[in-house]
């Protein structure tokens, strides 16, 4: 069973931009500010360099055996047991990713634009609209973010370009303050959720139509998304200063806030909301599809169709399971960062690792055998 056939080397790529960006457009910039203050547009330079050698590493294993899926390259190379425990393990990956995605978009519908409407409703609308996408396939999805992406790339400029007005440099000094230490701390999840989280891609490699040219469209997707996510850190801290950043929740939305053009355009958060929304929506339906066909092979079922209502279902019930409320829900920071750890570079380094075994026990087999002919 194969997840999909047909995407483009531009989709792909879209499709690692759109997963790189996705959440973190909207939560992430807190977390660096938070830990090195003015500094964190260095932690971001430095985790987006540690980003690139993450995403190289996740193409390596990736090109592999660049028709198989996750669950049946770790199967050929950790024999049949091993391979299904670290699909299941997978699995278990993904399915919290995405409860932590719907979350994240139940909090922030319901604490800043929404508050009258339960988190549940949300959850469900989301969830539902998930399974939508899922059921019409992975390259409908990619499509579909091929369609948006020339809105996206408009806002995105638009919201950098009205901003400048409002940037105060001196909020950048003093330069270096607190030594290594907290830049690097702040680099972590600038290094984890952009990029670790392109681990789902090693189920989506297969249905790219010339593997060969999946490293470069897949580093060139990733590329963008680490400097657009550069470029909203560096914004929180220029234009709302290192202290309002670290403290807020949302820093990007309070940024949409300040927006103000000769008092007609004024409190553009729509700009925002649409740019996080549409990265967001396609990060959870990528995830969602990839979680269905990952169960299915590892449960050895002959089709993925028809769990989109079961999977929804649940996703509705752990969103709400995973944090009693927004706060503890951010707390998720301080262990979530080694999760996309095991699952993007232990887990490739492994598969790198198993190969190179496989390839160097085959290549003294063939040794011996022409020995043995020799002799005879």
């Amino acid at each position: 069973m194969k997840l999909t056939e047909g995407l483009s080397g531009r989709q792909f790529a879209l499709l690692a931009a759109y997963i790189s960006i996705g959440d973190s457009m909207l939560v992430l910039p807190s977390i660096p500010a938070n830990a090195a203050k003015q500094n964190a547009w260095i932690s971001a330079i430095i985790g987006l360099a540690a980003g690139m050698i993450v995403v190289w590493l996740i193409s390596a294993a990736g090109r592999l055996y660049p028709r198989m899926t996750l669950m049946q390259s770790s199967e050929r190379l950790f024999g049949k047991w091993v391979g299904k425990a670290v699909s299941g393990c997978f699995v278990m990956y993904l399915f919290l990713s995405i409860s932590a995605h719907t979350r994240e978009i139940g909090d922030f519908m319901t604490t800043q634009m929404m508050p009258e409407t339960p988190i549940q409703a949300i959850h469900i609308m989301y969830a539902g609209i998930m399974a939508m996408a899922a059921r019409l396939g992975l390259e409908t999805i990619a499509r579909t973010g091929e369609f948006l992406f020339s809105f996206f790339l408009l806002f995105l400029i638009v919201f950098i370009l009205f901003l400048i007005p409002e940037i105060k440099l001196n909020n950048l000094l003093p330069v270096w303050d607190g030594g290594l230490k907290p830049i690097l701390r702040g680099s972590i999840t600038m290094t984890a959720y952009p990029f670790m989280e392109l681990a789902v891609l090693f189920m989506v490699i297969p249905g790219v139509r010339k593997p060969e040219v999946m490293r470069s469209n897949m580093v060139k997707g990733a590329l963008f998304g680490g400097i657009v996510l550069l470029s909203i850190i560096l914004l929180s801290i220029l234009v709302l200063g290192p202290d309002y950043a670290s403290r807020s929740i949302y820093p990007s939305y309070a940024l949409a806030k300040k927006i103000s053009i000769g008092k007609f355009f004024q409190r553009l958060e729509v700009i925002l909301a649409f740019m996080w929304l549409l990265s967001s929506f396609i990060k959870s339906a990528v995830f969602f599809k990839v979680l269905q066909t990952a169960f299915a092979q590892t449960t050895g079922m002959r089709t993925d169709k028809g769990m989109e209502l079961p999977f929804s279902m649940l996703l509705v019930f752990f969103a709400l399971l995973i944090s009693s409320n927004i706060l503890d829900f951010h707390e998720v920071d301080q262990y979530w960062p080694y999760m996309d750890m095991t699952f993007s570079v232990i887990l490739s380094l492994a598969l790198l690792a198993a190969y190179a075994m496989r390839r160097s026990a085959a290549g003294r087999r063939e040794e011996l055998g022409h020995e043995n002919k020799g002799k005879d």
